[in-house]
């Protein structure tokens, strides 16, 4: 089972949302970061997934946690975190 994140902001806070995804027991493969360009805005697509053994609705719960610290922690002005709701679809 795997959800789609998207995230949008800066560029400083998709590794602070990474952290906590992880912290959570998800994982990811995050796109390659281009450190040669500087923009204040940046868009990230992550499909993330459980790592070992989990119950189905886990990664929800997981990704729901994680999100909802990143955005006690930095607000919603700072980004927008998208999380695509799979539950229920084949």
């Amino acid at each position: 089972m795997s959800q789609t994140i998207t995230y949008r902001g800066p560029p400083v806070l998709v590794g602070a949302l990474a952290h906590l995804l992880r912290e959570e027991g998800v994982e990811f493969e995050r796109p390659a970061d281009d450190r040669r360009v500087v923009a204040e805005t940046v868009e990230v697509v992550l499909v993330v997934r459980a790592v070992g053994p989990v119950l189905e609705g886990t990664v929800d719960g997981s990704v729901d946690t994680a999100v909802t610290k990143f955005k006690k922690r930095f607000g919603d002005l700072s980004a927008s975190v998208e999380v695509e709701d799979t539950r229920g679809l084949t």
